[in-house]
C-alpha cells in the first residue's frame, strides 16, 4: 500500500514535469516570438531587426527623438543567467542623471553607479519595495511621480521576485525583467508600454530641471568659488580643485573626465559639443 502511494506520487509530479516542459517548449516556439514581434513593431511603427542565426530578433522603434530597441539580452558565456527582456532608449541628446532602481531583494554590483547615493521617494509602498540610488534627487523625486509609480506597479507584476532593474546613465533609459516576456505579444506590450511611460516621465522631469542647471551656472561670478557650490552633472560630485570644462554653449561646467566621457554637453536640449578647460583658484596660484 505504502508503496503504491509512492509510486502514484511520482507518477504525478512526472506528469506535472512534463506538463510545464510541454507548456515552455510551446511558447519558446520561435513562431509565436516572431509573431509577438510583428505585433510590436506594427503597433510603434517600427521594425524587427535580425542580429544573426544565433541570436533572437529585436523590435526598433521612434518615441520623441529616442531609438527604443525591444529584446533578450544576449547570453554572456560561463555565466548562466534566467532569460532578460530589455528595453533600452537611447537618448537624442546626453542626460545630465544617472539611477538605478531594483527591488530591494535583487542583488546588485557591490558600488552603485558612479556619483549616486541612496534616494527616498515620497511613496511610502516605492520606498518599502524598491532600493534607489541617483545622483541628482530633485530630478529622481520628480521622476518618481505617480504615474511612474504606477508603470513600476505594472512591471512588479510583469517579473519574479527580484527581477526588475531599471538603470539610467547619460546615454539611455534600460528597463530590464528577469523573465523571457517574447514568447506573447502581451506580455511584450506590457513591458513596452510601461518603459514608454518611464521614459516619458524621465524627459520631462529632466528638461524641468535642465534649465534651473543653466541658471545656476550663469549666476556663478568669477569671485565665487563656484566649484565649491555646484556639481558635475554628469557624475553628481563636486567639482572639486581638477580641471573643469565649461560649455562655450551653455557655460556649464564639468569635470573634465566627465566631459570626456560623454563627449560633448550633458545639459539636456543643449547641443553644445565644444568647451574650454578652466583651472580652479588653487591650480592657478601653483
Amino acid at each position: 500500500m505504502f508503496l503504491s502511494l509512492i509510486v502514484d506520487a511520482i507518477c504525478a509530479v512526472s506528469e506535472v514535469l512534463a506538463n510545464i516542459t510541454a507548456r515552455f517548449e510551446s511558447q519558446s516556439h520561435p513562431s509565436l516570438r516572431r509573431r509577438a514581434y510583428r505585433e510590436l513593431a506594427s503597433a510603434y511603427h517600427g521594425q524587427v531587426e535580425s542580429r544573426g542565426q544565433n541570436l533572437t530578433p529585436l523590435v526598433s522603434f521612434r518615441r520623441r527623438g529616442a531609438l527604443v530597441r525591444v529584446g533578450l539580452a544576449p547570453d554572456t558565456p560561463g555565466q548562466p543567467q534566467p532569460p532578460r527582456t530589455r528595453v533600452v532608449a537611447r537618448f537624442p541628446w546626453s542626460v545630465p542623471f544617472r539611477l538605478e532602481l531594483a527591488p530591494r531583494s535583487r542583488v546588485l554590483q557591490a558600488q552603485p553607479p558612479k556619483g549616486t547615493r541612496p534616494i527616498e521617494p515620497g511613496d511610502p509602498r516605492l520606498a518599502h519595495a524598491l532600493r534607489i540610488h541617483a545622483n541628482d534627487p530633485e530630478i529622481a523625486l520628480d521622476f518618481l511621480n505617480p504615474t511612474a509609480a504606477a508603470a513600476l506597479a505594472r512591471l512588479e507584476i510583469l517579473a519574479p521576485i527580484g527581477g526588475l532593474l531599471i538603470s539610467v546613465n547619460p546615454e539611455r533609459l534600460l528597463v530590464q525583467v528577469d523573465r523571457d516576456l517574447t514568447v506573447a505579444a502581451d506580455l511584450l506590450h506590457g513591458i513596452v508600454a510601461a518603459a514608454i511611460v518611464l521614459y516619458d516621465q524621465l524627459v520631462d522631469a529632466v528638461a524641468r530641471h535642465a534649465s534651473q542647471g543653466v541658471a545656476i551656472v550663469d549666476e556663478a561670478t568669477a569671485e565665487q568659488h563656484a566649484s565649491e557650490t555646484i556639481v558635475c552633472k554628469v557624475c553628481g560630485q563636486s567639482l572639486g580643485a581638477g580641471p573643469t570644462v565649461r560649455c562655450d554653449s551653455c557655460h556649464t561646467p564639468h569635470h573634465q573626465d566627465c566631459w570626456d566621457y560623454v563627449g560633448k554637453c550633458s545639459i539636456y536640449g543643449c547641443s553644445g559639443k565644444s568647451g574650454h578647460i578652466e583651472l580652479t583658484h588653487s591650480q592657478n596660484e601653483v
